[in-house]
C-alpha cells in the first residue's frame, strides 16, 4: 500500500468553498486500491472534527486537520495560513511525518518544511501565479512577490511533478525552468459526476424549478440566474452586482442568487442596497447537494472573475444543463462557447458582462441540456484524477515520472 501525504489547509467534511477544497476531496473520493491519502488539512467545526483528532473517511483514507478554520472562509485576525504553517511545523517535529511515500502540496508555503525531505514531492498550482503582480489579485503573496519566486525557485527545483490548471502557467514555467519542462503538465480541473447533473427529463426539471422558486417565495415565472464562489476581489461579486443592475432595467422578472460567502460580504451588502437590487438573493455556503439543486432549478450561470484557471463551479453549472455568462478568464473558452451553451464577454467591465447576460438569457432554453452537459464529459473525475493516480503510484514504487 502507497501512503500519500496531502498538505493544505481544507476541511473535506466541511462546505468551505473553494476550487482547490473541491479538488483534494475528489482525490480522497476517487482513491484507487493500492493508494492511501492522508490529508493534513483544517476543521471547519471543531465540535465534530477537533483539532488533532484523526478521522477515517467514508471512501477510505484519513484525514487530519492540524488548525480550525471558519465555515464560511471569513478571515481571522491570524491568517490561516500562518496558523497552520506553525502547527504543521510542530508536528513534524513530533516525528510523526515519517510514514508517508509520497507528499503533495497544493500551495508553496508547506513545502519549504520539507525542503530538506528526499521522498517524492509534487505540487499542484492552481493558477498561473503571474497574478501576483496584478492589482485585482487578492492572494496573500501579491505583497511580496519576490519572495513567493525565491520560494517557489527552490522548492520546484526538487520537485518530482508539477501540475498547473492553467496551459499558460505550463508554458511560463517550462520557460523559466527548463530542466524541468518534462516534470510540468496541465491538469484539467473536473467536477463529481455523481453529484452534478441534468435534470432526468422535462418533467423533473419543471418540478425542481417551480419547488426552488416557491422556496424562495418569488413568482413562478421568474428567471433565476446563480453564482457560486467566495466573495471575494479573484470572483469581484461587485462587478457582478453592476452588470446585474444593467439587466434588471429592462428586466423586471430577473433575479440573482448568490452562494457563497467570504471577506466583501458587507461591501456586496451595501452595493446591493445602494443600487436598490432587491432581486439580489445572499443564500450563503452551500453542500454540494444542495448548490446541484439550485443549479438545476435556475436559468443562468454567471461568473464575474478577474482570474481564474478552470473554475469548477462553471464546470458543475455546465453539467447541470446549465449556460453560463462570465468574464473571458483562464481556460473558460476550452468549455464556453459563444452561442453554444453560452456568453464569454469581450471585455472585463459591467457592461460587457450585463450585454453577455442578456444574450445567454434571451437564447436559454435553447442553450441549455446536452450543449452544456456535453461540453464537459472529458472533466469527470476518472478522466482527470487518472493522471494524479497514475503519478502517485509510480512514484511510490520509486519509477520515474516524466
Amino acid at each position: 500500500m502507497a501512503r500519500i501525504a496531502i498538505f493544505h489547509p481544507t476541511d473535506p467534511l466541511g462546505h468551505v468553498p473553494g476550487g482547490i477544497d473541491a479538488i483534494i476531496r475528489g482525490i480522497l473520493k476517487w482513491a484507487p486500491p493500492g493508494l492511501e491519502y492522508t490529508l493534513f488539512g483544517a476543521t471547519s467545526d471543531v465540535g465534530a472534527r477537533p483539532v488533532g483528532r484523526e478521522i477515517l473517511l467514508d471512501h477510505g483514507g484519513h484525514f487530519f486537520p492540524l488548525v480550525s478554520i471558519d465555515p464560511n472562509a471569513k478571515r481571522t485576525a491570524i491568517p490561516v495560513t500562518f496558523r497552520y504553517l506553525l502547527a504543521l511545523r510542530r508536528y513534524i517535529r513530533s516525528g510523526h511525518c515519517t510514514a508517508y511515500d509520497v507528499l503533495d502540496f497544493h500551495r508553496m508555503d508547506p513545502g519549504w518544511l520539507f525542503r530538506r525531505d528526499r521522498r517524492p514531492q509534487n505540487f499542484v498550482i492552481h493558477n498561473d501565479m503571474a497574478i501576483l503582480r496584478d492589482p485585482n489579485c487578492d492572494i496573500m503573496w501579491r505583497h511580496a512577490p519576490w519572495l513567493y519566486e525565491f520560494i517557489e525557485g527552490r522548492l520546484l527545483a526538487n520537485a518530482r511533478h508539477v501540475f498547473t490548471v492553467r496551459r499558460s502557467a505550463v508554458e511560463r514555467y517550462r520557460a523559466k525552468y527548463p530542466a524541468l519542462a518534462s516534470r510540468i503538465s496541465f491538469l484539467p480541473t473536473w467536477f463529481d459526476s455523481t453529484i452534478f447533473a441534468p435534470p432526468a427529463d422535462l418533467q423533473e426539471r419543471n418540478d425542481v424549478r417551480a419547488a426552488l422558486r416557491s422556496e424562495l417565495d418569488l413568482p413562478e415565472t421568474s428567471r433565476l440566474l446563480v453564482s457560486v464562489g467566495r466573495l471575494d476581489r479573484q470572483k469581484d461579486p461587485l462587478l457582478l452586482l453592476q452588470a446585474f443592475a444593467a439587466v434588471v432595467a429592462a428586466a423586471t422578472d430577473v433575479h440573482l442568487l448568490l452562494i457563497g460567502d467570504g471577506v466583501l460580504r458587507t461591501q456586496v451588502e451595501q452595493l446591493r442596497g445602494e443600487l436598490g437590487l432587491n432581486r439580489v438573493h445572499l443564500l450563503g455556503v452551500m453542500n454540494p447537494e444542495r448548490i446541484a439543486r439550485v443549479l438545476r432549478g435556475s436559468d443562468l450561470f454567471v461568473l464575474s472573475s478577474a482570474y481564474e484557471g478552470m473554475p469548477i463551479a462553471v464546470l458543475e453549472a455546465l453539467a447541470a444543463g446549465l449556460p453560463v455568462a462570465s468574464t473571458n478568464v483562464g481556460e473558460l473558452p476550452l468549455v464556453v462557447q459563444n452561442g453554444v451553451n453560452g456568453y464569454l464577454c469581450a471585455a472585463r467591465s459591467g457592461e460587457a458582462l450585463a450585454k453577455a447576460i442578456r444574450e445567454a438569457l434571451s437564447e436559454a432554453t435553447r442553450l441549455s441540456g446536452v450543449a452544456c452537459s456535453g461540453s464537459v464529459q472529458a472533466y469527470r473525475p476518472q478522466e482527470v484524477l487518472r493522471l494524479i493516480y497514475e503519478n502517485h503510484q509510480a512514484q511510490a514504487a520509486g519509477q520515474s515520472v516524466s
